[in-house]
């Protein structure tokens, strides 16, 4: 069980540093690559990952930081939250162990 949980983090990880990382190659779709590594976050992090798009979307909309930046910021939230809804609450929830 424990691959499983390296695997989930692995992959949140993966998924926003390489948006990140892309958008050095390709800095004029750095706004598309932010809405990808989201709708893939959405994906993985359902449902409690609105916490994060909402904290994201709102560093975004006022004028912080930039998408890139926002990705950075978003993507250990998106993680955590992932990990606690799917590796934590869940299981505990359903009586499974671990």
């Amino acid at each position: 069980m424990r691959r499983y949980k390296v695997a989930y983090v692995g992959a949140v990880l993966a998924v926003g540093l390489g948006s990140v990382a892309v958008t050095f190659a390709y800095p004029d779709n750095e706004v598309l690559l932010m809405a990808v590594a989201y709708w893939v976050f959405a994906v993985l992090t359902f449902p409690s990952g609105f916490i994060a798009s909402a904290i994201g979307l709102a560093l975004l909309h006022m004028g912080l930081a930039t998408p890139a930046e926002t990705t950075v910021v978003v993507t250990p939230m998106f993680a955590v939250l992932g990990y606690v809804q799917w590796c934590r609450l869940l299981p505990a929830f359903y009586g499974t162990r671990q």
